[in-house]
């Protein structure tokens, strides 16, 4: 347990450390030293700094695809709410690890870690083909619109949160959030939710 415990405890430190720092910018020293361990202790859980980086990032993006998978395959769900259901969990998922966000933005568009972004890419895929089967399900059934574009429904979603968690400073001054804080809260979050179920059953919806 005491092992979990302190390799856990690692990568809590190295997450706030790798989301405040480009990868190369964080030496095995600095992770040692933010997580009050060794530097023989981060060899031992993880090899080396990179693996410990990919771990760190594949395991918090851990069971998104279940999840997905179970929103788009669920029969008792209707189009509609389906893609209502994707929305509240990426809304909820992206708001509530910006670290993470921050990370796998940082890597998708760095050639650096060329096996990492590959590795990143192929999970992303996944949910993007369980979301992509859902919405043409959607216009099979006669509920959307058979010209959308799913593809830009999609990227729509996905590029605003992840524009608003990656650049909260002036996500604040253009949507006039008086805080980074508040851009994180209930209310706001909900103001998400609400601005693309509305502008998806707006566009998406046969009439």
């Amino acid at each position: 347990m005491e092992q979990i415990d302190k390799k856990a405890a690692i990568l809590i430190e190295a997450e706030k450390l790798f989301a405040d720092q480009d990868f190369d910018a964080v030496s095995v020293r600095d992770l040692a030293k933010a997580a009050n361990v060794n530097i023989a202790m981060i060899s031992y859980y993880f090899g080396s700094k990179e693996k410990l980086f990919e771990e760190l990032i594949i395991s918090r993006m851990a069971n998104s695809q279940t999840t997905i998978q179970s929103i788009a395959t669920d029969p008792a769900r209707t189009s509609i709410e389906k893609l209502v259901a994707v929305v509240d969990f990426y809304t909820d998922r992206l708001m509530n690890n910006p670290n993470v966000h921050r990370m796998i933005n940082r890597e998708l568009s760095s050639s650096n870690r060329p096996e990492l972004r590959e590795l990143l890419i192929s999970k992303i895929e996944t949910n993007k083909t369980y979301i992509g089967k859902m919405l043409e399900e959607g216009k099979a059934n006669g509920t959307f619109r058979p010209d959308a574009d799913m593809g830009l429904v999609m990227i729509n979603l996905f590029a605003c949160i992840q524009y608003i968690v990656g650049s909260p400073y002036y996500s604040c001054k253009m949507l006039d959030v008086p805080t980074e804080a508040q851009l994180f809260d209930p209310e706001f979050r909900t103001r998400i939710k609400t601005y693309f179920k509305e502008l998806f059953s707006h566009y998406l919806l046969k009439k």
